[in-house]
C-alpha cells in the first residue's frame, strides 16, 4: 500500500533524509513547463519518475528505441487501466514488469518516500489526472530535495497542451529535434482541418454527444464540457451539448438531457471491458461487437443519431496523450463528413507509426457503427 502524497513520512524523509537529496549539477538548463514555471533542469537526465505511467506515450516520441530507458519509476495506471497498451510495451520491453511503482491509479496512492529512495534527477507531473497534479504539495517537496518537476498537460487543453508539452520535455530531456520534428507532423494535420472548419457555411453547427467510458462507467452520461475532448469537438467544429453544464474536462450529465438535447453525433469512447473495446491489439470486428452493445443500452437506444447510424466508438485515452490529432481527424470526419470527405485517420495513424514510434499504435483505435473504415 502507497502512503499519501502529504504523509508525515514523507516530510520527515525530506528532512530528516538529505541523504536522499540529487543536487543539481552547476551546468543546468532552464525549461518552462505548461504551467509556465521556469524550472532548472540537469543537462543530462538520467533519471526520471513519471507520475502517471501513460505520460510513455510522449517519452516514446523523444526517446524512440526504448522510452523506458531512463524511467525508474511510475504509476500503475496503464496496467490496470489500458491493460492492452500495457501488455504490448511488456512484451516489447519485459523488464517494464519490474520498474518500480510510485502509487496506483490515484494521487493519493503516490508515495514521495518512494520517489525520493528512486534518486531522479527529473519528475514529470500532469496539471490533471490520475498522479500528483498542479495543486500537491509533492512537487514542492521533491524540488526542496532538489529534484527537477515539469508539468506537462495533454488532457485540459489538449492542443496547446501538447505543444507546450512535448517542448519542455524535448528541452529536458536534450530531444529538440524530435520534438520540433512531431509537433510540425502535429501542426499540418492540424491546419488542414481547421483550415476547413474555416470555410464551413455560418449557422449552427452539429450537436455532439460524446460519452466516456460508455458502458463501463457507474452511471449513464459521463462525458466531457468546455475542456478536455470537448476542446477538440469545438476545434473541429461541432456543438458539444455538455458544454454549457460541465465546465471542466469532465462531468455527467443526465440520460434525460442527452435525449432532449437530440444530438446528431454519438461517440463512446473505451478502451476495456465491459465497456468498449478499443486501442491496442483490439481487432475491427471486436471493436464493432462491443460497440453494438454500448448502442443497444435502454438509456439512449432511441437517441435520433444512433438510431440513423451516426454513432461510433473512439479510443478512450486519446483524451491525455499527445496522439490525440488522430481523435481530432476522426471527430472532423464524423461531424463534417462531407467537408472532409478526403481525411484518412488511418492514414495519418500510419505516418505516425512510421516516422515517429518505434512501438506503434496497433490495433483498432475507432470505429464506426455502420461499419464503414475512416
Amino acid at each position: 500500500m502507497f502512503k499519501s502524497v502529504v504523509s508525515k513520512g514523507a516530510l520527515a524523509c525530506l528532512l530528516l533524509g538529505a541523504w536522499l537529496a540529487v543536487a543539481l549539477p552547476a551546468q543546468a538548463r532552464e525549461v518552462t513547463d505548461v504551467l509556465g514555471r521556469q524550472v532548472k533542469v540537469p543537462d543530462h537526465v538520467e533519471r526520471i519518475v513519471l507520475g502517471e505511467g501513460r505520460l510513455i506515450a510522449a517519452v516514446a516520441l523523444l526517446d524512440k528505441q526504448n522510452p523506458f530507458a531512463r524511467v525508474v519509476g511510475w504509476q500503475n495506471d496503464m496496467r490496470q487501466l489500458d491493460p492492452n497498451t500495457y501488455a504490448a510495451y511488456k512484451a516489447k520491453f519485459p523488464a517494464v514488469d519490474n520498474l518500480p511503482l510510485i502509487g496506483q491509479a490515484s494521487e493519493q496512492s503516490v508515495s514521495v518516500e518512494k520517489i525520493l529512495s528512486l534518486k531522479p534527477d527529473l519528475a514529470v507531473f500532469s496539471i490533471s489526472g490520475h498522479g500528483p497534479t498542479e495543486h500537491s504539495p509533492a512537487a514542492d517537496i521533491l524540488e526542496k530535495a532538489g529534484i527537477a518537476v515539469i508539468f506537462v498537460d495533454f488532457r485540459i487543453n489538449p492542443v496547446k497542451g501538447t505543444h507546450i508539452s512535448l517542448t519542455a520535455l524535448g528541452q529536458a530531456l536534450q530531444r529538440e529535434a524530435e520534438a520540433n520534428d512531431y509537433l510540425a507532423f502535429y501542426d499540418q494535420h492540424l491546419k488542414h482541418v481547421t483550415d476547413v472548419v474555416a470555410t464551413l457555411p455560418a449557422g449552427p453547427r452539429p450537436k455532439v454527444f460524446l460519452e466516456l467510458l460508455a458502458g463501463a462507467w457507474l452511471a449513464p452520461g459521463h462525458t466531457t464540457g468546455v475542456s478536455g475532448l470537448g476542446e477538440i469537438i469545438n476545434t473541429v467544429g461541432g456543438q458539444n451539448i455538455a458544454a454549457g453544464v460541465v465546465p471542466g474536462a469532465l462531468g455527467d450529465i443526465s440520460v434525460e438531457y442527452a435525449l432532449k438535447a437530440d444530438p446528431d453525433v454519438y461517440i463512446a469512447t473505451g478502451n476495456h471491458a465491459p465497456g468498449l473495446l478499443l486501442g491496442e491489439g483490439i481487432r475491427q470486428d471486436q471493436a464493432q461487437a462491443t460497440l453494438q452493445k454500448i448502442l443497444a443500452r435502454p438509456e439512449f437506444q432511441s437517441l435520433r443519431a444512433i438510431r440513423t447510424g451516426q454513432a461510433h466508438g473512439l479510443w478512450h485515452d486519446f483524451y491525455n496523450s499527445p496522439y490525440n490529432i488522430l481523435a481530432i481527424e476522426a471527430l472532423a470526419k464524423w461531424i463534417h463528413p462531407q467537408a472532409f470527405g478526403d481525411l484518412d485517420p488511418q492514414k495519418t495513424q500510419d505516418t505516425l507509426n512510421t516516422r515517429f514510434l518505434d512501438t506503434p499504435l496497433a490495433g483498432q483505435y475507432w470505429v464506426d457503427a455502420a461499419a464503414k473504415h475512416l
